[in-house]
């Protein structure tokens, strides 16, 4: 039935189409009419001379140009009409409750069908309930218009078709979120990969003019064996387990269960609270030393975003981050933070400074002028500046990534790659894209008490980075033992709690004018 339906849609528009087009032809008629009547005004000497027509016969060819020209106009007015009755007819044998774009069922038309599944339900037909958000849409619309964003929508539209078969209910909710419902018998597994399926197909490139648009998908989910509460209840449920899917970094598929819902409180919290925060100045920076292999000289900080609640007191970025991610405000938050640290950093002129980076504000095309135009405000040196980037943005997009980071760094800028070995990073990323800087993940140098296999793995990582010419920064160093044997391994920078932890901004520049030294009593 409803692929009945999208040929009748299909044909109406294919008719509201031809209509278009025949008022573009009517109208060029009557421009060239109405040309012709009034060359025929301007150059009355021509016209006579092409007709051979007197004073009455000039008269009269003027007038017949005019009546052409009333009756070609009236002719474009009746077209006009016509193609407005087209267009209304069209819209009126749309299947009531399918979305315009793309042809799926509305919210009001999945409601009703949700509630047709629930009956069955009653009667022992058990179904799974998936609500699912798109992933870097916000960036899509953002960097290519409303147009790219509508292209995807259509895309992902037919794409939920194709995996998810003819006998789904499937929905577009509004904006960038659909809805399935799945009548079947199927274990936990199955589930789980039905959504692996079509986090997959969603997550292929979308052709659009000449660009290939990324999206993914995240997804939560609830299968209802015998349902213990109504349809609004069931929904919550299920929009729970998309919250925690997003929580976990996107591209996830989640199933529903009761401990989730103080997860999804504290969110919605943060989502709330949020906005007002970064507008307020609730949002601060502190930084933490980063030292020569001496341990003994500060070389440079690291800024690093926290949130002095009014009233829950100190709030970590990994609580807050995701949350700016998802709404949108991590462009507005990394904007500040660039700020306040490069104004912090032109107070020592001999130190640099690292700032974390988003993969979504990377992926912003004007985000190297924000960059550029923070530097000239502040009046830091480029060269001064280092922008932690994780391995994420290669990984996703590795062109646009490469496009990116070279438009920074032709301003002068640094590049760490933060995180280093806990992804997926290969040598020939680190050999394509221009990396200054590798930074240890924490958790290698932290193994090292686990025996002298964890310290050839650590031996490895720096002297992959010595190797291809580039600086290496260890995270996450605590004890006198862990900065010997990054010393001695030929590491050139380190950080963490054996130096000082992150400190408001006042309280760090009082501890490097004390000698460029920071111990652990002074954090």
């Amino acid at each position: 039935m409803r692929d009945v339906a999208m040929t009748v849609s299909t044909k109406h528009h294919a008719d509201a189409a031809l209509s278009g087009h025949v008022l573009a032809v009517a109208a060029a008629i009557v421009l060239t009419i109405g040309l012709i009547c009034v060359l025929g005004v301007v150059s009355d000497h021509a016209v006579r001379q092409v007709f051979g027509a007197d004073e009455t016969g000039f008269r009269n060819i003027t007038i017949l140009a005019l009546v052409s020209c009333m009756a070609a106009g009236g002719l474009l007015i009746r077209l006009r009409i016509a193609h407005a009755r087209v267009i209304r007819h069209a819209r009126f044998l749309l299947p009531v409750g399918t979305d315009d774009l793309t042809g799926l069922l509305n919210r009001a038309a999945f409601y009703r069908a949700f509630d047709r599944v629930l009956e069955a339900a009653d009667r022992g037909q058990p179904f799974t309930l998936l609500l699912l958000d798109l992933d870097h849409f916000k960036d899509v619309n953002d960097t290519f218009g409303h147009h790219a964003g509508d292209a995807v929508l259509a895309r992902v539209a037919s794409r939920l078709r194709n995996v998810c078969g003819g006998e789904a209910e499937i929905a577009r909710l509004g904006g960038d979120e659909f809805a399935v419902i799945i009548q079947t018998v199927a274990s936990g597994n199955h589930v789980a990969r039905a959504c692996q399926l079509i986090i997959d197909e969603i997550s292929k490139p979308i052709p659009f003019d000449s660009d290939n648009l990324l999206v993914g998908v995240s997804i939560g989910y609830l299968e209802v064996n015998q349902p213990d509460a109504g349809r609004d209840d069931l929904m919550r449920r299920a929009d729970k387990a998309l919250y925690t899917a997003k929580d976990r970094g996107r591209g996830h598929a989640v199933a529903y269960d009761g401990n989730m819902d103080k997860d999804v409180s504290q969110r919605r919290f943060f989502e709330r609270e949020l906005r007002g925060a970064v507008l307020t100045g609730e949002i601060d920076v502190h930084l933490q030393p980063i030292m020569a292999a001496d341990g003994r000289r500060v070389v440079g900080v690291e800024a690093l975003a926290r949130w002095n609640h009014s009233y829950r007191g100190l709030i970590m970025p990994g609580e807050f981050i995701p949350v700016a991610e998802d709404t949108g405000l991590i462009h507005q938050l990394g904007a500040t933070v660039l700020k306040r640290a490069c104004q912090a950093a032109v107070a020592w002129p001999d130190l640099f400074v690292t700032v974390n980076v988003s993969p979504l504000q990377m992926r912003r095309g004007d985000f190297p002028a924000l960059v550029q135009s923070v530097l000239n405000e502040t009046g830091l040196s480029p060269g001064r500046l280092v922008l932690e980037i994780t391995e994420g943005i290669m990984i996703d997009d590795p062109e646009k990534a490469l496009v990116a980071i070279r438009a920074v760094r032709s301003l002068g800028v640094k590049i760490a790659l933060d995180d280093f070995g806990t992804g997926f990073s290969s040598l020939s990323y680190l050999r394509k894209f221009p990396i200054d800087k590798l930074k240890v993940d924490r958790s290698f140098v932290r193994d090292l008490d686990m025996g002298a296999e964890a310290g050839a793995i650590l031996l490895c990582v720096i002297n992959v980075g010595r190797a291809l010419g580039l600086e290496v920064i260890a995270e996450g160093v605590e004890t006198e033992e862990q900065a010997t044997f990054l010393r001695n391994a030929g590491c050139d920078q380190m950080q963490g709690f054996l130096f000082g932890r992150p400190m408001e901004i006042g309280e760090a520049g009082r501890a490097i004018r004390r000698g460029r030294t920071v111990h652990v009593e002074a954090a």
